[in-house]
């Protein structure tokens, strides 16, 4: 295969096995919406966000958006890939570094 179709193969895995009605339904417990728009996310916008989170981590190793967040392990030696996604419910982030010694 190439890592193309490794890639599709994986990304359609995920889709078809994510559960995408709990995210849903997590959305919907804690009134989340996307920015700009008033309402709980539908599936369709839900599965879109995880598939371009997905697609990014392709492209960078690492994407994030919509509380999805997405790696591509690779190993381009070996020729081995593997794709893992997460929805977050909780996060926090360091808007800034500090130094070390």
């Amino acid at each position: 295969m190439t890592r193309q179709e490794v890639i599709q193969k994986q990304t359609d895995e995920i889709m078809d096995e994510f559960d995408f009605e709990l995210v849903r339904k997590i959305f919907e417990e804690n009134k989340w919406t996307y920015r700009g728009n008033f309402e709980t996310p539908s599936l369709g916008e839900l599965r879109q966000a995880a598939r371009s989170v997905i697609r990014g981590a392709t492209e960078d190793r690492y994407g994030s958006s919509g509380r999805f967040f997405a790696t591509c392990v690779e190993d381009s030696d070996e020729k081995w890939l593997r794709l893992i996604l997460m929805f977050t419910p909780i996060s926090w982030v360091i808007d800034e570094g500090e130094v070390y010694e």
